[in-house]
């Protein structure tokens, strides 16, 4: 392909994925986006006969990732990448691994295929199986596979907080943390070298403020270089080959190279690529602070709420370690970070794995500093496991602990100032009116959830989900809310136990076609009376409209759920009565 130049004078919307020198405008998804594009460009600079492979499933923070790279199809194309949506998260797992498996083949038709798997953390929690045994058996050192995990911490278009690292953690994937566009495309590249050199998938954790933020990123050719660390283990240089046998002894192999030769060549690359960064250091330095990706940015923030710009740590003798690959924790940088420390603040969201790293890899030195995170070392709370952290929580919740630790001037300041704020009387605040959320104008789904009153009914994943926000009188009684593809299996538990005989599911299409028929035929298996409404509108609409994978008419659908068998009398246990069950329907 010749590269692509943008003209100078007249810049288009396309120059954020052609250009190949400068400065461009990107969100974290066009970051995203223009990643394959650019590994293939590496790729070929320096001669390497790869191809290109995406498959995922859409989701917040990463809704609509597909679509900017649908709009991106000729420039696909032109690189040899192939995109295709998976059905669900699952089974487009399942095709990234088969991208590591042809580049093994003797009549593959490319050196190796570089596979990029994208899905939101519920959809990691699905596809974890398949990932499991995907990164057991490893990627190839022509090819590579990256893993795009968006989390959404506090749960702004979710029905569950997303948090993935102690996840990726436990399947064994090196984890990267980008905190803005310029990451997000820098450590994809890094990411993909990675995965070539340790024959483990890699994932970058993308959060809702990265994913939907925007900023200039240098898109100049070369500008990342990755450097290939040293590859001897137990004196051999390490080349994974992809294993497909996973039966024993091949599958104990497969695990000692994950936990062992590959994490550490992993390790490595993060030392000799300098992905964790000392950001401010000082031979009188008494406190460290440690912040990975995006949380690092607001930590930054908090520390100048607090008055401590850079001159003012440095006179205070606080050192500060951004964290890019949050497992596994990098030892190297860690000693060197802790040297001559008294005490270590973890700054992290949700649970601490940065930390409980952290303090593993101190133990047991000589002189180790305090470490304190979630808790201080004498057991009291600091920073909260919930919710989603931000630069005003993060200074509020620092603020007392540092001034604990020695002389703070301007936290002193900070904190007499907002306990005067606080006794100070507050003005009333002006009635707002509020606006529930509900369909859009003109959505037949206004009329299809409305049900009788008082029906059980199910709520699920999809639009429909608004049915809990309805007046009961309206939308029935709404008894429970399950995850994707779980709609309706939640009766096969609680009928048995329950007066009533009868639940209402709503269902929505994508979700039929994502794993929901499942439900259906489970309904179907148990006996149960249920009546799924599928609430079709051939969309994905909650993440931005897209087609269903694999959709089918109407017809086609109602053709292909299970027929119902008759009534039948069954005993309900030891010397109970037989009763009457109706099996499920899909309406």
């Amino acid at each position: 392909m010749t590269p692509q130049k943008a003209t100078g004078s007249r810049p288009t919307l396309q120059d954020r994925y052609v250009r190949e020198e400068g400065i461009v405008h990107l969100t974290g998804i066009q970051a995203l986006a223009r990643l394959p594009l650019d590994i293939r460009r590496a790729d070929r600079r320096e001669g390497r006969g790869t191809a290109g492979f995406v498959s995922g499933y859409e989701g917040s923070p990463l809704a609509g990732y597909d679509m900017e790279l649908a709009r991106c199809g000729s420039l696909l194309d032109e690189c040899d990448i192939v995109f295709r949506p998976g059905v669900n998260e699952e089974l487009a797992a399942t095709a990234v691994q088969g991208t590591q498996l042809a580049s093994a083949q003797p009549d593959k038709r490319v050196d190796g295929v570089t596979a990029i798997w994208y899905g939101k953390s519920p959809g990691l929690d699905r596809a974890s199986d398949a990932i499991r045994h995907n990164n057991l058996m490893g990627t190839h050192p022509d090819g590579g596979v990256l893993a795009l995990v968006g989390d959404d911490p506090a749960a702004k278009s979710s029905t569950v907080p997303g948090a993935s690292e102690l996840l990726l953690a436990d399947l064994g994937l090196p984890t990267l943390y980008p905190s803005d566009p310029q990451e997000a495309l820098d450590f994809g590249l890094h990411g993909v070298a990675m995965s070539r050199v340790s024959g483990l998938w890699v994932a970058l954790k993308i959060v809702t403020a990265v994913a939907d933020g925007s900023g200039t990123v240098d898109v100049s050719a070369g500008r990342t270089s990755p450097v290939v660390p040293d590859l001897a283990v137990d004196g051999v240089s390490y080349r994974h080959a992809v294993g497909s046998r996973m039966v024993q002894p091949a599958l104990g192999d497969l695990e000692r190279s994950r936990d062992g030769a590959r994490l550490e060549i992993a390790r490595r690359y993060a030392a000799a690529n300098n992905l964790n960064r000392i950001t401010r250091t000082g031979p009188d330095d008494r406190i460290g602070i440690v912040a990975p990706g995006k949380t690092f940015l607001d930590l930054r923030q908090a520390l100048r709420i607090l008055g401590l710009d850079d001159a003012e740590l440095e006179r205070r003798g606080v050192r500060l370690l951004h964290l890019g690959m949050i497992h596994p924790l990098e030892p190297t940088v860690v000693e060197r970070f802790a040297r001559g420390l008294r005490h270590i603040v973890v700054v992290e969201e949700k649970r601490p794995l940065v930390e409980t790293a952290l303090k593993d890899l101190l133990y047991g030195q000589g002189d180790q500093p305090s470490v304190s995170g979630k808790r201080t070392p004498d057991g009291s709370a600091l920073l909260p496991l919930d919710g989603e952290l931000d630069p005003d929580t993060v200074a509020a919740r620092l603020a007392p602990h540092l001034n604990e630790l020695g002389e703070f001037p301007t936290v002193q300041s900070w904190l007499k100032k907002k306990r005067a704020t606080t006794r100070r009387k507050t003005l009333p605040l002006l009635p707002l009116l509020t606006r529930t959320p509900y369909f859009c104008s003109g959505c037949p789904h206004n009329l299809s959830t409305k049900a009788p009153e008082g029906a059980a009914v199910g709520a699920g994943i999809g639009c429909h989900a608004m049915v809990t926000l309805m007046d009961p009188s309206q939308a029935g009684d709404v008894i429970g809310m399950t995850q994707m593809g779980g709609e309706g299996a939640q009766w096969i538990g609680m009928q048995p136990f329950l007066a009533r005989d009868h639940l209402i599911q709503n269902l929505g299409d994508g979700t039929f076609h994502h794993s929901g028929s499942l439900a259906i035929r489970a309904a179907v298996s148990a006996g149960v009376n249920v009546t799924y409404k599928l609430l079709y509108n051939s969309a994905v609409a909650m993440t931005g409209g897209q087609q269903p994978v694999g959709v089918m008419p109407v017809p086609a659908i109602a053709h292909s759920c299970p027929r119902c068998p008759r009534p039948t009398r069954v005993r309900q246990g030891p010397g109970a009565c037989g009763s009457s069950h109706r099996s499920a329907g899909s309406a």
